[in-house]
């Protein structure tokens, strides 16, 4: 059945380009290439670079598909241990388009992530009883998959007579757990 979910999306993309016409359909798509910040729970920070391919199915959907590296580090639990998440995510997305014109863009995307990471975390272990007591931080590393929902907000200003635009996005998606995004991309269209 979850298989059957993620599948939903694409199946219902490719209903829609038969069953549409699409005047922004000129070429092979659109790709973009963007990089921005990460937060994950407090104390855990840092950045992802960002790209992919999205074609247009008709006037008001796109379907694509992206890859991004994200590295996030920090010390939340105690300064002893640096924590970090460091994540490969293949998305797959449908994107609505209630704005779309020659120079303004805005994307509403619903998706799906599988997510490749390594991790190191570091959970206290307390000692002895009463006035005794005393804690560690043992390091405990692992990797991964994890798969989930993304959901994902776009705007993009196209340069006149040109085939770029230029953008700025956020998200939230599957990492290792659900990671927050923000971040400036460039377009190209293809």
């Amino acid at each position: 059945m979850k298989k059957m979910l993620v599948f939903l999306p694409l199946f219902l993309a490719l209903f829609s380009q038969a069953q549409f016409s699409n005047e922004y359909n000129e070429g092979l798509g659109t790709l973009r290439i963007g990089a921005g910040y990460t937060h994950d729970f407090p104390g855990l920070n840092g950045y992802a670079i960002r790209g992919e391919f999205s074609r247009s199915l008709n006037d008001y959907l796109d379907g694509a598909v992206g890859l991004q590296r994200i590295d996030l580090s920090g010390t939340p639990r105690t300064p002893l241990v640096k924590e970090y998440t460091r994540a490969t995510t293949l998305d797959m997305s449908v994107y609505f388009l209630p704005v779309k014109n020659e120079v303004h863009m805005i994307r509403l995307g619903l998706g799906y992530s599988f997510s490749f990471y390594n991790i190191r975390r570091s959970y206290p272990v307390i000692h002895g009883e009463g006035d005794n007591k005393s804690a560690s931080w043992p390091i405990q590393d692992g990797k991964g998959r994890a798969t989930g929902v993304n959901v994902s907000g776009e705007y993009a200003f196209r340069l006149p007579d040109s085939g770029l635009s230029l953008g700025i996005r956020a998200a939230i998606f599957k990492a290792y757990d659900q990671v927050s995004y923000i971040g400036p991309f460039v377009g190209l269209q293809l």
